[in-house]
């Protein structure tokens, strides 16, 4: 069902801009809620749109391609934790295993590829994404411009996210959903707390996924 989903996915005309082809500038995605859109608005900020991005797919077939195709490629990753309790308060309607199975079936997927691509942390991204696009100029011989980090970039980033975000949430759910921090949603610990006790072998196993990508970075 997930590469039929997948499938559907690629297919999709609404994703057309951003699937991965030769003539992409540069790839990079990883699981919902893994610093993909502060990334995406950060390279906007330092490129404007000269750059052909794929993003935003949600799918291990962007590395793969972008992989096949030689291309400059950054995977986001985040702790399995912090993206289950995320998604679910995105997505009342998904349950914890389905997020879960997502979760190391896409990783997996990439696991075999690491050496060639650029493995970027939730943390790292969000607090240093200029260092993220530094090791991929280094590994890929590019020039892309290193966002610094500033008052104005982040207030420019976040000023971006909200005028994408509100044509597609509600405006009752903008900030219980919204990709940045806020005091409407709960905890991770508060969101773990209520994981039923059958989904932990799962969480477990992404856990140790996610350890075994990190140390590789």
């Amino acid at each position: 069902m997930k590469k039929v989903a997948d499938l559907y996915l690629w297919l999709d005309p609404r994703t057309r801009s951003r699937r991965v082809t030769r003539r992409t500038d540069l790839a990079i995605d990883g699981m919902a809620r893994s610093a993909n859109s502060y990334s995406y608005a950060a390279l906007l900020y330092t490129h404007g749109d000269k750059l052909n991005i794929s993003h935003h797919l949600h799918s291990p077939r962007v590395i793969e391609r972008g992989v096949k195709f030689g291309l400059p490629t950054i995977v986001l990753i985040r702790e399995p934790r912090a993206v289950l309790a995320s998604v679910m308060q995105y997505d009342e309607d998904g349950s914890p295993e389905q997020f879960l199975e997502a979760y190391v079936s896409y990783y997996r997927a990439v696991e075999p590829l690491l050496d060639r691509v650029v493995l970027a942390d939730f943390d790292e991204t969000i607090k240093d994404f200029g260092a993220v696009m530094a090791r991929c100029n280094e590994k890929f011989g590019t020039d892309f411009v290193t966002y610094e980090r500033s008052d104005e970039g982040e207030a420019w980033i976040r000023a971006k996210l909200d005028e994408i975000l509100t044509t597609v949430l509600a405006p009752e759910d903008f900030e219980s959903k919204a990709p940045r921090p806020s005091e409407h949603r709960r905890s991770v610990d508060e969101m773990m707390g209520d994981l039923a006790a059958g989904h932990r072998p799962q969480l477990a196993e992404a856990e140790q996924l996610y350890g075994r990508l990190i140390t590789r970075r």
